[in-house]
């Protein structure tokens, strides 16, 4: 047994080195489909699969906050101090609790200040994580107790490095943040920088009383606890903190979610959209290369016929097949990891940033998952590709094939039969191929071009953080009001305003607000918005239109009335068909006041939901000067020419107003925009790449099987042309076989591509359910491709003469 399947790849490598031209066209055929699918199962094994860089992270868990807005969605959003100290007292199902909080602090003591992201951890945040430095130890119980002034911190490897050259004499020396010493007791993993890319951890101690500060909580659930009871316990702690806290709103309620699922579940979409679609380029691939072998075993019909006469088993012709397309499918799997190896920058660029940013996962790996996947494939192609060809080159007529040499009228009627249901699937898959990729393709463009509703170009945004020095009230109020006139007077700049939130920066705060319309329907209603404090200049120095009413002004303060800017989809939800001037609105929360609408602005999109403008409003910073959210914001200074060429006056006008600012992370609107859609752009030109590919396959494998099926009835084309047939009679008859073959594939294709758009808007946003302009699109360009490709051996059937063409047969 064993000698005799020795023997059947022997004789196949020999009989592939003969025909080496048809061997590699079908081995890179072979190798692309394999390559392409193994490269997207290497990305999303890497994404969904492969551990964390956590301890047996399928326990760890993220909480947050979230409300029940009126329209019944839910919007999570960090948790204060007094939630996550009710959730350490009240649910037991957790072994452990951690919350942490970013802030941005300057580093000094060096040649230059460097500002540093900054996160405090409260709980026992390294033993929560599983996580601990890899230098050096973890923060002890007194530490985390004492808080931050325990004057102790943990340092990213980055920083070691960029700091300390990494010494290890960086353990025990002293960091100067915002004119506090801490000493380094430990040093993480390298590139481990989470959460929020932290550069310093530092202990902190939770005060129930705190309300600035929001935390990102992570929890540890117990081995054997069930999941039904921490759902049971945090539903009893949401009660509590309902009944203690006034200002709780009646829809809150604690959300949870595996801890995977939360740092990339927004960000796997093109991931999981191409995977779905590369599977048909393998199926394709499978499909044309059946085709050329099935095509190619009727020009050894003789061949088979003789061993058939010699006494070769059915089983035996059937295994030495299959060992054809094995030997031909371990090459393509050869030729397809190398492939894997050549797409791994791109495939790089389609990991969510978390993973990159702050996991430092950013390379999917070849490990033992993907060598399987790729076995499987392998194996899984060479029965698609093999199968058919085995079984239709053994039904052959011994008696007729060894007579007439194997090209009598009728020799090869079974595998035309067969070959015709190999051009159908072929063209079927290869439209849904290109469908998909077009769906990719125009996600993107989509995304690209739609209106942002402001104006990018020339638009120059960077981020500021005050220092303590700095306390928020009226002072915090006046340095931003002095940095916007200074920065309007800079060479360049046309204006300049602030805003707490930047539209494409990924962040974002929000507010519960409710109108007296929605409590005289329901007192306890509440919708949840996009809050923004901005500068009056906000405005006219982004390119936002003002629809209705008026901007703000200097005078609009704490001394007068409040009054806030609504956005248009926000006014249509909430005062539809009426003049939302004059209308109040106020957050919900005890003691807030009532705010005028004073004015209507266009709405802008956001990069959380692109296309998607968000319900929005305005605030006044003037009016909110102790609000936590100018901690942190963002200037946007518009010029006269390139953005970036602003950044030096930017600086200079900062610094004359406080040294002891730094702008940080500046970045032109326009390139913002274009790295926030870098993901979107990868995967469509992979797609492009991969739909061209499957396009050439498509005309590859109606090319043979048409010059094939021609070559067999050259006999029958000699007898009607003497008969008196001219060639216009024959060409319908050849070509209405084909074209109705290819219509019927485009139309089972057309089917399954409509399926397929159902699914990949689920993961693609720009794209709706049903896309009947892209679907009609790759139908037409299959059609084009698979007629034209039947082109040349039908002009070189017509031109053969009918003596000749009698002598053939």
């Amino acid at each position: 047994m064993l000698d005799g399947i020795w023997y059947d790849f022997r004789f196949v490598l020999r009989l592939l080195r003969r025909n080496l031209r048809n061997t590699l066209l079908i081995v890179a055929i072979l190798g692309v489909g394999i390559g392409a699918n193994t490269a997207m199962f290497s990305a999303i094994s890497y994404v969904l699969i492969r551990p964390l860089p956590f301890d047996d992270d399928a326990q760890l868990v993220r909480l947050r906050d979230a409300v029940v807005g009126a329209d019944g969605a839910v919007h999570p959003f960090n948790m204060r101090s007094r939630d996550v100290l009710a959730v350490q007292k009240g649910v037991t199902a957790f072994s452990r609790v951690a919350a942490f909080s970013s802030e941005d602090m300057i580093l000094t003591g060096g040649e230059h200040p460097q500002r540093l992201s900054v996160v405090y951890q409260a709980g026992e945040g390294q033993e929560t994580l599983g996580v601990r430095p890899v230098r050096g130890r973890s923060f002890t119980q007194t530490e985390q107790e004492r808080g931050a002034s325990s004057g102790v911190a943990i340092i990213s490897d980055s920083l070691w490095q960029s700091r300390f050259g990494g010494a290890p004499s960086a353990l025990g020396a002293t960091l100067q943040l915002d004119n506090r010493t801490y000493s380094i007791v430990g040093i993480m993993a390298p590139q481990y920088q989470f959460p929020y890319e932290a550069q310093v951890w530092l202990p902190f101690t939770l005060d129930p009383s705190d309300a600035g500060r929001d935390f990102a909580v992570f929890a540890r659930i117990k081995k054997n606890a069930p999941v039904a009871q921490m759902k049971q316990e945090l539903n009893q702690v949401t009660a509590q903190v309902r009944s203690q806290y006034p200002d709780v709103l009646p829809s809150q309620q604690l959300e949870w979610m595996p801890i995977r699922e939360s740092l990339i579940s927004a960000q796997t979409a093109p991931l999981r959209a191409m995977s779905d679609v590369v599977a048909f380029l393998l199926l394709l691939a499978s499909l044309n290369v059946a085709t050329l072998l099935l095509a190619h075993s009727v020009t050894r019909r003789r061949e088979f016929a003789i061993r058939a006469a010699l006494g070769a088993s059915r089983a035996r012709h059937i295994r030495q097949r299959i060992a054809e397309s094995a030997v031909l499918a371990v090459l393509g799997c050869a030729f397809g990891l190398l492939l894997v190896a050549w797409m791994r920058p791109l495939t790089s660029a389609l990991m969510p940033s978390v993973l990159s940013g702050q996991l430092g996962l950013t390379t999917p790996r070849t490990d033992w998952r993907v060598l399987l996947f790729a076995i499987a494939v392998t194996v899984a192609t060479a029965i698609i590709a093999g199968v058919a060809p085995a079984l239709g080159s053994w039904r052959v007529d011994v008696r007729a094939a060894l007579s007439d040499g194997g090209r009598s009228a009728t020799a090869g009627l079974r595998h035309r039969k067969l070959l015709g249901v190999l051009i159908v699937a072929e063209v079927a898959f290869t439209l849904v191929l290109l469908a998909g990729s077009g769906l990719v393709i125009r996600n993107f463009v989509q995304l690209s071009t739609l209106p942002l509703g402001f104006e990018a170009r020339g638009l120059l945004t960077a981020e500021l953080s005050p220092s303590p020095a700095s306390p928020p009230g009226p002072v915090r109020a006046g340095l931003i009001a002095r940095l916007t006139s200074e920065i309007r007077r800079a060479p360049g700049v046309v204006n300049a305003a602030v805003t707490t939130v930047n539209p494409l920066g990924g962040g974002t705060w929000s507010a519960p607000i409710a109108t007296p319309e929605l409590a005289a329907r329901d007192a306890q209603a509440s919708i949840q918005v996009n809050d923004r404090l901005i500068t009056p200049s906000l405005f006219d120095t982004m390119g936002i239109r003002l629809v209705r009413g008026r901007s703000f002004t200097d005078q609009d303060r704490t001394d007068s009335a409040s009054v806030v800017i609504v956005s248009e989809r926000l006014a249509r939800r909430l005062w539809p068909d009426e003049d939302p001037i004059g209308k109040r609105a106020r957050v919900v929360r005890p003691g807030a006041p009532w705010l005028t609408v004073v004015g209507v602005a266009g709405d802008v999109s956001d990069s959380h939901d692109p296309g998607v403008p968000l319900e929005t409003w305005y605030r006044p910073i003037a009016q909110y000067p102790a609000s936590p959210a100018i901690d942190h914001f963002y200037i946007m200074v518009r010029s006269s020419a390139d953005a970036l060429a602003l950044v030096p006056s930017v600086e200079r006008a900062i610094g004359q107003v406080d040294k002891s600012l730094a702008p940080y992370r500046p970045a032109a609107m326009d390139q913002y925009r274009k790295r926030s859609l870098s993901r979107e752009e990868t995967s469509a030109a992979l797609m492009l790449g991969f739909g061209l590919f499957g396009l050439v396959l498509a005309a590859i494998g109606t090319y043979g099987v048409t010059g094939f099926a021609l070559a067999q009835r050259t006999g029958e084309f000699g007898i009607r042309m003497a008969l008196g047939a001219g060639r216009g009679q024959i060409l319908p008859l050849i070509l209405g076989r084909y074209a109705k073959l290819i219509l019927g594939g485009a139309l089972f294709g057309a089917g399954a591509a409509v399926a397929l758009n159902r699914v990949l808007a689920t993961f693609l946003s720009g794209i709706g359910a049903l896309d009947v302009f892209v679907v009609g699109i790759a139908a037409l360009l299959v059609i084009l491709a698979a007629l034209v490709s039947c082109l040349p051996p039908l002009i070189r059937a017509l031109r053969m003469d009918a003596l000749a063409a009698l002598r053939a047969n």
